[in-house]
Parts: C-alpha cells; sequence; structure tokens
C-alpha cells in the first residue's frame, strides 16, 4: 500500500498544489498508522515509508525515513494519552502530528543544509499540509485500518 502512497505523491499530489504547497499524503498515511497502532508500527512504517520516499526524490538517503519515523512514533504517543479515542479527537492529533511532522521535516532538511529559514512561506507549507491532511484522513484512517491489521485465518 505504500508503493501507491507513493505514487500519488510523487505524481498527483506532485501536481495539485493549493496555494503552491503539496501535499504531504505520505506523512498522513505514517501519521494515521501511528494513531491508530501505536509507536511501534507508527515508528517503522515512517522508517519504511520515508526510506521509499528518499529512493524517488533527491534528498540523501535516511533523510526522510528519520523525518517520518519520528512522526509515526509521536502520533502513536496518541494512544497512551487517549485509549478510547473520539472522532474528532483524532482529527485534532491528525492537525497536530502533521503539523509537527512537517516541522521535522523542515529540521532534518536544516541539519544537512538543505531546509529554509523560517519564514512566513513554511508557516504557510504548515498550515496548508495540515488542513488537507485533516482533509483527507477520514479515508486513511479506513486505508490504514485495512492494510495494517492483523488478519485472522479461516479453516
Amino acid at each position: 500500500m505504500l508503493l501507491v502512497v507513493l505514487a500519488l505523491q510523487t505524481t498527483m499530489f506532485k501536481e495539485l498544489r493549493p496555494f503552491d504547497v503539496a501535499a504531504q499524503v505520505m506523512l498522513l498515511f505514517v501519521v494515521c498508522a501511528g494513531i491508530q497502532f501505536g509507536i511501534g508500527v507508527g515508528a517503522i512504517v515512517g522508517l519504511v515509508a520515508g526510506m521509499m520516499f528518499d529512493f524517488v526524490v533527491s534528498t540523501p538517503a535516511g533523510l526522510g525515513s528519520i523525518a517520518l519515523g519520528l512522526a509515526g512514533a509521536t502520533a502513536g504517543l496518541y494512544l497512551y494519552f487517549f485509549p478510547s479515542p473520539i472522532w474528532w479527537l483524532r482529527l485534532v492529533s491528525i492537525a497536530v502530528v502533521s503539523a509537527i511532522g512537517e516541522v521535522y521535516i523542515f529540521l532534518a532538511q536544516a541539519m544537512i543544509g538543505l531546509g529554509a529559514v523560517l519564514e512566513l512561506r513554511v508557516l504557510r507549507i504548515i498550515a496548508v499540509v495540515t488542513a488537507i491532511n485533516v482533509f483527507l484522513s477520514p479515508g486513511f484512517f479506513w486505508i490504514t485500518r485495512w492494510t495494517l491489521s492483523e488478519r485472522k485465518k479461516t479453516r
């Protein structure tokens, strides 16, 4: 499923740019996985998704993996604080962790000299990515639940 999300990220969502900002559906998939299944699953999905994304874009290998792995682990903390979540609380957590995930990406880029200086453009990127992720999150919750849940064997 990550391959499909990566294909959508690098094709459709690269061209559809509301307010000149590309949506981050890889980040959204990782955050939804972390919120639903906890820190371990969120971190592993983030590491794998980030490494897949790094092989497609021209950033150094491991940069996106670190940022998305941290975002997935941060999203996984949600289950510790809210063991029986309400639907609107999940949307709030998607917004918060998406913003934090974008900050992780900017910090990772800044550590190797690729990052942008904190300016209004960065705040606009965080706001637009957060809004898009909240809008698309119900579908991605369903996709991550379907993809990552354990199946029972039937005989």
